[in-house]
């Protein structure tokens, strides 16, 4: 359903794409985007937790993000296989100023 319906102020969000042109990959900017975005993600009070799915080769980048694996899904598109993970949400965000919450 998190790819087809939309419920504002729901209590999951899911995570489709992370991306790091490769000219800038293996220098930690996937790592900071996605905490950057989790931080984010505390500063809304109704969301409890992340989720998302990732090809298998991608789980161990994404449990160092505090991610846990659920399992594999049932969707494939041609020859892959995906995981699905999800991260739990909680507390307040490191505020900053300018972070935007």
């Amino acid at each position: 359903d998190a790819l087809t319906l939309h419920k504002p102020h729901g209590t999951t969000v899911h995570i489709h794409v992370l991306a790091v042109h490769r000219t800038f990959r293996q220098q930690g900017k996937g790592s900071i985007l996605m905490w950057r975005y989790l931080q984010y993600l505390r500063c809304h009070p109704y969301v409890r937790r992340a989720v998302l799915m990732c090809e298998d080769f991608l789980v161990p980048f994404y449990q160092k993000s505090g991610f846990k694996v659920l399992g594999p899904t049932e969707i494939t598109v041609g020859p892959l296989s995906f995981t699905e993970m999800f991260y739990p949400v909680r507390g307040h965000a490191f505020m900053r100023r300018n972070s935007g919450c």
